[in-house]
């Protein structure tokens, strides 16, 4: 008898979330725009808070090909002392 044990759902790595938190710096909002390596994952989440407040609105976030980008909207600019909260799966 013999087992297979990576053959049996050995993928499971791959479907866990990318996790992360990033405290926005002066060169972030200049750039108007964060970028975090997600390789091989298609969904997300993004919070962004400033000053321990929640400001979600308007805040525009895309993730294409492995690459979760964070960027100023029209009202909602970047600003140093952001923190933006990630979960991509």
């Amino acid at each position: 008898m013999s087992i297979n044990v990576l053959g049996q759902g050995a993928d499971w790595l791959g479907r866990l979330p990318i996790v992360g938190s990033h405290t926005a710096v002066a060169a972030d909002a200049s750039a108007g725009s964060v970028s975090f390596p997600t390789p091989a994952k298609t969904r997300f989440i993004v919070q962004v808070f400033r000053s321990n407040v929640n400001i979600g609105n308007d805040v525009k976030a895309s993730l294409t090909a492995g690459v979760l980008k964070v960027e100023s909207g029209s009202t909602y600019k970047i600003t140093a002392g952001d923190v933006i909260n990630w979960i991509a799966y």
